[in-house]
């Protein structure tokens, strides 16, 4: 049943059809099954009735079956795509057949006078539905119209079509006046009601397919930055590849570098205590230039060897980072520790210094020893950076961001950083300088990653750099 229904409301709807139209197409689909359905089963059980009383037809009775057969054809007219001409004969012929058409005939019996208007003011609630007054003005203004005037002159219409010796018109006529007033005012709330609320129908749906395009736009825009997410998820996972990949690449390398002349001096002092036949050679045997040259072997394998054991345990500081002991620490109280402990070096090389906090009383959430750390490295590598500068300068600043984040900038006037190695900067064991480890940068990010900050760095090609700790 429930795809039979699917079936008719679908009837003459085409791909292109518009979606107030299909609506309408639907209604009127829907009525016409329902009106059929209804007059099938009114006219078996009417027929059924007349045969077992033994009765005939009527013109009354015969208007069941011509109004099953108008809805039908209805029907058929939609299913060939005649939907326009489906619903104007919904609206306008089950009146024709059931009321005009008898009364014009002369067929009027005396209950025509008491539910004739009822029933044209409940018919004119279909063109109500079907129509739209916007995009149908005239048809939809023409059908109130036309059932509004039957509704003010059916009664006068049975009476000059109809026989006029039924006593009911007489008893009409006593209160005639109100008798039509009430009608008009049930025809006029009735349609008046039904046009508010399709008004109100109309608003609502266009509210709401405006908040659907708003939510389109804005799953478009969500789908967007889900894209965006993902593509920088892809970006980290391959930079992350990228970083360990070279860090590998290091750790081989450093270990490798130091294996090498490790392994190749302790062969060569292996063939110095030995004879042509591979024989061990008695302590006599050695000469003085041979125990020179074997003391030289083993003293720089002792210096490879300390080296080596010197870059694991800065390996292990990568990993072994304090957990943070955050408190209130006084951002001045941290700028004056650090600077005495660089007092000297400044003076030697001729640093000038400054400093600057706003406000003057400015704190920061933190573990100080390990922020006063990570401002020492930077330190460290500005005062790297302004060695050959002719008036060198370092600047310690720190405030807050827009958005109430405390920055602290360690700035100095060097040569800046090229592009090439500030993306490498962070990586562990990057260095410009071979008597460099290359892990304090690295160290002090993850520092203030454990401090959920960040650090960042930006820098010109002579205007020096600017490290920032963001908190």
């Amino acid at each position: 049943m429930q795809n039979i229904w699917k079936y008719i409301s679908n009837l003459g709807i085409k791909e292109k059809t518009g979606e107030l139209s299909q609506k309408s197409i639907v209604m009127t689909n829907q009525l016409n099954f329902v009106i059929l359905i209804i007059m099938g089963l009114l006219f078996l059980t009417t027929f059924i009735t007349l045969q077992f009383m033994h009765e005939d037809m009527s013109y009354g009775t015969l208007r069941i079956p011509v109004l099953l057969i108008v809805s039908f054809f209805n029907l058929v007219a939609a299913r060939f795509g005649l939907t326009q001409l489906s619903r104007l004969s919904l609206i306008f012929l089950p009146t024709v057949v059931f009321l005009l058409g008898p009364t014009l005939i002369g067929y009027v019996e005396e209950e025509s006078y008491t539910y004739y208007p009822y029933f044209v003011i409940a018919a004119s609630i279909i063109p109500q539905v079907l129509l739209s007054p916007r995009t149908e003005r005239y048809l939809y203004w023409g059908s109130v119209a036309f059932y509004f005037i039957l509704t003010l002159f059916i009664d006068k219409i049975m009476v000059w079509f109809g026989p006029t010796h039924f006593p009911i018109i007489d008893r009409i006529n006593t209160f005639y006046t109100f008798y039509k007033i009430a009608q008009i005012a049930l025809f006029l709330f009735i349609n008046s009601s039904i046009y508010y609320l399709r008004t109100l129908n109309f608003r609502f749906e266009e509210e709401l397919k405006s908040k659907n395009r708003e939510l389109d736009q804005q799953n478009t825009e969500l789908k967007e930055q889900k894209d965006k997410i993902e593509q920088q998820e892809d970006e980290l996972v391959s930079k992350e590849i990228s970083t360990w990949q070279k860090l590998v690449n290091i750790i081989s390398h450093e270990i490798v570098n130091s294996a090498i002349p490790i392994t190749n001096l302790a062969g060569i002092t292996g063939q110095m205590l030995e004879d042509e036949s591979g024989a061990i050679l008695k302590p006599d045997k050695i000469g003085e230039e041979t125990t020179a040259d074997i003391h030289h072997s083993l003293k720089i394998i002792e210096l490879r060897t300390q080296a080596l054991i010197n870059f694991v345990k800065a390996t292990k500081s990568l990993t072994q980072i304090p957990k943070p002991n955050i408190r209130r620490i006084s951002v001045r109280e941290l700028f004056d520790r650090v600077t005495v402990l660089y007092q000297a070096k400044f003076k030697e090389k001729g640093v000038h210094c400054e400093k600057e906090i706003t406000p003057a009383d400015l704190s920061v959430d933190a573990d100080l020893e390990l922020v006063e750390q990570v401002i020492i490295n930077l330190i460290q590598n500005a005062l790297e950076a302004l060695q050959d500068i002719p008036e060198p300068k370092l600047y310690l600043s720190a405030g807050k961001s827009d958005s109430g984040q405390v920055q602290i900038s360690v700035t100095d006037n060097g040569a800046g950083i090229s592009d090439e190695i500030i993306e490498k900067i962070f990586l562990p064991y990057y260095s410009t300088k071979t008597d460099k480890s290359g892990i304090g940068l690295s160290l002090s990010q993850q520092i203030m990653m454990l401090h959920h900050g960040r650090l960042e760095v930006s820098t010109g090609k002579k205007d020096g750099a600017t490290f920032v700790l963001v908190f």
